[in-house]
């Protein structure tokens, strides 16, 4: 049995029209390309002139963003460089001011890294040689350094948050 569809279409008024059996091959019919109307070319201009730039379509808060990574990335064996690597793979546009944050961020998250390796070997030394006489010294100008390291590291954070 034969369907009669509802609409009655043409190749006047569609520029396409699909014919799909039940069995078989689908047929299909297209008209010539029909010309641009009037005047779409300056409105399509318009509407592009009023889209905001790629420096406007970056991210606001592009430094959440990049903490969220070093946090994703706090089980790997070297956070800040994986995640620098993520951000250096990374397509989406960014401002200069974006790029330092997210560099200082992760500079900062490298240097608390190496303020952890520092107190590790010191905890290493303490626990194989002992405090005595001959190794305070050594364990002091350790411990001086972590702490070095750790404000440096504050300050970098200072910076991106102003």
């Amino acid at each position: 049995m034969t369907r009669i569809p509802d609409a009655v279409t043409s190749l006047a008024t569609h520029r396409l029209i699909v014919a799909a059996p039940n069995d078989g091959p689908a047929d299909a019919a297209c008209d010539a390309p029909a010309p641009r109307p009037a005047g779409l070319d300056d409105l399509l201009a318009a509407v592009a002139d009023q889209l905001p730039d790629e420096e406007q379509q970056a991210p606001a808060d592009w430094v959440a963003e990049v903490r969220e990574a070093l946090a994703f990335n706090e089980r790997a064996q070297h956070p800040a460089v994986i995640t620098l690597r993520d951000i250096l793979l990374d397509d989406a546009p960014r401002t200069p001011g974006q790029a330092l944050a997210a560099a200082l961020v992760i500079l900062a998250a490298h240097t608390r890294e190496l303020s952890a390796l520092a107190r590790r070997d010191a905890d290493e030394y303490r626990d194989e040689h002992g405090v005595n006489r001959s190794t305070r010294g050594l364990l002091t100008g350790m411990d001086h350094t972590r702490k070095l390291l750790d404000r440096h590291a504050a300050r970098l954070d200072e910076e991106t948050d102003q």
